[in-house]
């Protein structure tokens, strides 16, 4: 069984540090079911207890971190505790920083036999519990739910709890409470932000299609903005939600993202015609002249590179779609990406 070091030291005695995998974090809320003035006077050992058993919870949820890295080991560890009293309550909120590394011909520990630590087995069985409430599809998570979820680090249901969003955030789950709906709200955006980039893109990036709108702004509260995984999605059936995400941030930048930007503006310089120009009379000013026919199959007179003028059905508002069935503001926010692409090269050839 692998065995991950965790260490306050920069480095790992008698090991190599080979690579440096990436940031791990762990935010861990806890409360009490003791009254503040209770807790205080209690017994030192008592708050001790509590604070260490804080600590441990953490310091298990931060290993499991890294072993989703496969890393040999996290160093550089800060940890901090911080205290709050809420409606005479307290909460303690841990907090462990590291950086997740690998080492130059790894770290095993032998035994004669495999070993589940307590901590996880407790924790698959909450996932497990938790899951089997979540196949009703009226089930909306309450606060001890959600208190289990985050504090637990049950990740594994992330994609079934976002998926769970979406359809909140599209109204289908009329039958659940408002509270509910609100709680969903509030608690799963932080939820997915403690999963770290990577994680939280995979969940984020694997449906686009239930609900694109809340799609975007869940990548873009959380900057989501994954230049791997929206150039895998370089398809014309999924440019508009390309075009979307354009505007959503990451961290930073590496120059491997920069060559994927480059590639999605490339893609979307080279968009295939869904429309075409012709030579005609404009039905709503009977002019002749160049005539755009859009995807929607509507005409107007406008110049090469021109948006359809006409409205669509039902009070929609015009059409506005251009022979590569895109808008005017889509083309804006290509423009705005091009930009962004150019200053990004700039910085990245002064370092």
């Amino acid at each position: 069984m692998k065995h991950i070091i965790i260490t306050t030291s920069n480095t790992i005695e008698g090991s190599t540090i080979s690579e440096y995998l990436d940031i791990v974090q762990v935010c861990m809320v806890v409360g009490t079911d003791m009254a503040l003035t209770s807790l205080l006077s209690s017994p030192a050992g008592r708050y001790r207890d509590t604070v260490n058993e804080v600590y441990s919870k953490a310091l298990s949820l931060l290993r499991l971190r890294g072993m989703a890295l496969n890393a040999d080991a996290i160093i550089a560890l800060q940890s901090d505790l911080e205290e709050i009293s809420n409606r005479g309550k307290m909460r303690f909120v841990q907090t462990l920083v590291g950086t997740a590394v690998r080492l130059q011909g790894g770290v095993q520990v032998n035994t004669s036999e495999d070993v589940v630590p307590l901590a996880e087995l407790q924790r698959c069985v909450k996932s497990q519990q938790m899951a089997d409430k979540l196949k009703d599809m009226d089930y909306m998570p309450d606060e001890d739910d959600w208190g289990e979820i985050i504090n637990n680090g049950l990740y594994d249901l992330a994609p079934t709890l976002y998926r769970r969003y979406l359809l909140t955030n599209r109204d289908i789950l009329n039958n659940s409470s408002m509270s509910q709906s609100r709680m969903m709200n509030d608690c799963f955006i932080p939820f997915l932000q403690s999963m770290g980039y990577d994680a939280a893109a995979e969940v984020v990036y694997s449906d686009i299609t239930t609900n694109p709108y809340t799609t975007h702004d869940v990548a873009k509260q959380c900057k989501l903005f994954h230049p791997q995984r929206i150039a895998a999605m370089l398809d014309p059936r999924n440019k508009h939600f390309v075009i979307s995400m354009l505007d959503c941030e990451k961290e930073s930048y590496t120059k491997h993202d920069l060559e994927l930007m480059k590639r999605i503006v490339k893609y979307l310089d080279n968009l295939p015609d869904t429309g075409h120009y012709e030579t005609g009379r404009s039905k709503r000013f009977g002019k002749s002249g160049i005539i755009l026919v859009c995807e929607r199959g509507h005409t107007s007179a406008v110049e090469l590179g021109g948006h359809c003028t006409e409205t669509i059905e039902r009070g929609m508002g015009v059409c506005n779609l251009n022979v590569k069935g895109i808008t005017e503001s889509e083309v804006a926010a290509i423009n705005a990406f091009k930009q962004k692409v150019l200053v990004l090269q700039s910085l990245l050839n002064k370092q």
